[in-house]
């Protein structure tokens, strides 16, 4: 019986290991966003003092990296 419930207890726990890297990596909000783009904000505030307004040295974590052909999944194979 101890082991069933060790195996139960250890996948909850991986499990809300598993929730909290997601909400910390990849929320809209999440920590790690938020913690570094405070940081390059300062830096390149600093960066912007000595190289000249409009100067940066870190880029910002943005939402969108990629942009979108408007295509979707539709490919085309030749057949």
């Amino acid at each position: 019986m101890n082991k069933t419930v060790g195996k139960v207890f250890g996948l909850v726990a991986l499990l809300v290991a598993i929730f909290l890297a997601w909400q910390l990596t990849f929320n809209k909000g999440g920590i790690l966003r938020t913690a570094y783009n405070s940081l390059a904000e300062g830096i390149n505030g600093q960066w912007e003092k000595v190289a000249g307004q409009g100067e940066t040295i870190l880029p910002m974590w943005t939402d969108t990296t990629a942009e979108s052909n408007g295509e979707a999944f539709d490919i085309d194979t030749g057949n």
